[in-house]
C-alpha cells in the first residue's frame, strides 16, 4: 500500500464566493501549496521559487480537477496526496480534497523536472535520484473507483 501525505483545515470565508462556497481556484493554490510542503517536509528539497536546490525546478505542466461535492465556509477538510505516475523527468500527482470522510474534490497535477537555462527557458531533466528515493513511497499501487475521473 502506498503512503499518503496529508494535510487538515478548515475552510475560512476569505476562500469563499459571497454565498460561502470555496471559489474554485483556491482548490489549485491549496494543490501547489500542498505539493511545496511535501517537498519541504518529505523530500527535504526546495523546487519552487528563490533559493531551489542545484537550480532545480518543478513547473507545472498540465492540472485537472473534477468537484464531487461543495465545500462551504467552516468546513473542516484533508487534503490527501499521492503519486499517480512516476516517470524518468516528471510527477503526476493525485490529490484529494476530503470532507466528511468522502471525497469532495481531486486533483491530477503534474510536474517536469527541469534545469533553467541563462536565456530563461527551461530544460527537462531525469529527476534526481535522491529525490526519486523518496518520491517512489508515495506512489499510488491501487486506484479506488472513486478515483476515476468521469472522462475516463
Amino acid at each position: 500500500m502506498s503512503r499518503v501525505y496529508e494535510k487538515s483545515f478548515v475552510i475560512q470565508f476569505s476562500h469563499c464566493d459571497p454565498t460561502g462556497l470555496v471559489f474554485h481556484s483556491n482548490f489549485f493554490t491549496w494543490a501547489v501549496d500542498t505539493e511545496e510542503n511535501f517537498f519541504n517536509e518529505v523530500v527535504g528539497e526546495n523546487v519552487f521559487g528563490p533559493g531551489v536546490n542545484d537550480g532545480l525546478y518543478t513547473p507545472m505542466a498540465g492540472i485537472r480537477a473534477e468537484f464531487k461535492s461543495p465545500v462551504w465556509a467552516g468546513d473542516k477538510v484533508k487534503f490527501r496526496l499521492w503519486i499517480d505516475k512516476l516517470g524518468k523527468r516528471s510527477v503526476r500527482w493525485f490529490f484529494c480534497i476530503v470532507k466528511n470522510d468522502a471525497p469532495a474534490v481531486w486533483i491530477t497535477e503534474t510536474l517536469v523536472f527541469t534545469h533553467l537555462q541563462e536565456d530563461g527557458s527551461f530544460v527537462s531533466v531525469d529527476i534526481p535520484e535522491r529525490i526519486k528515493r523518496k518520491l517512489e513511497p508515495y506512489v499510488r499501487t491501487e486506484r479506488e473507483p472513486w478515483q476515476v475521473f468521469r472522462t475516463e
